[in-house]
């Protein structure tokens, strides 16, 4: 549907969803949907009439797609806040006002400083820097396990933040994982960890560089569908 310089998707309950329109040099028109948000990209010269049409036509797939997004985060909602270490719940526990600080001892999270649940929005800040923290030791700690274990070594490693990727490789032989990572079960840790090394020799997703992922891991796919399947909840902090 199209209203002057809008355009909306129609919902099976009747309501509106509107669409993003994002124009670019490109020769075709392309459609996603990205944090919840239904885009369509397209050449500047393109009416609005004209991607009225093309919405109408992949609507039934626009809907399937944006509801089962809806779904996720829904279930993402209704999970407990509990901070997850590799993958096992932390039982929170605030020791009182001070000087902010967390720990881990054991299967509890020791906090001081902001209380979790009257300062919500400095407790999820404090977290943050200690997972981050965590993260660099455990993660640096598999990178060496995998670089030994493969012969595969990075030239440098370096944690990200990024909101879509787990990891990378660099043509320069820099690596870099997502801090979240630190939140999952050490067999995803690894393997992200295996495929970002693999791509050490292999920059590409091609037959070889699955057959050097495999070598290590052969139960890859799997741990890729965890991923696939549950990454979203790590995103749950920061």
């Amino acid at each position: 549907m199209t209203r002057r310089d809008a355009l909306t998707l129609t919902l099976p309950d009747g309501g509106e969803l509107a669409v993003a329109l994002i124009r670019r040099e490109r020769k075709s028109i392309g459609l996603t949907i990205r944090d919840g948000r239904v885009e369509i990209v397209a050449p500047p010269r393109v009416p609005l009439s004209r991607l009225a049409e093309v919405l109408d036509a992949r609507r039934d797939w626009l809907v399937r797609h944006w509801l089962a997004f809806e779904a996720r985060r829904a279930e993402l909602a209704a999970l407990p806040a509990a901070p997850e270490w590799l993958g096992q719940p932390l039982d929170t526990e605030w020791t009182g006002p001070g000087r902010a600080a967390c720990r881990r001892d054991g299967g509890k999270l020791i906090v001081a400083g902001p209380h979790p649940e009257r300062e919500p929005d400095a407790f999820s800040a404090l977290l943050v820097r200690w997972l981050k923290r965590e993260a660099a030791t455990t993660l640096a700690e598999r990178v060496t396990v995998w670089s030994r274990a493969s012969g595969l070594v990075p030239s440098r490693l370096q944690l990200s933040g990024a909101r879509r990727r787990w990891g990378s490789c660099a043509a320069d032989g820099t690596v870099r994982l997502n801090w979240r990572l630190v939140q999952a079960p050490t067999a995803i840790i690894d393997y992200v960890v295996v495929h970002e090394l693999s791509h050490l020799k292999h920059m590409n997703h091609s037959a070889a560089f699955w057959s050097v992922v495999a070598s290590h891991l052969p139960d890859w796919a799997e741990r890729r569908c965890w991923l696939k399947r549950h990454g979203e909840r790590l995103f749950r902090h920061g």
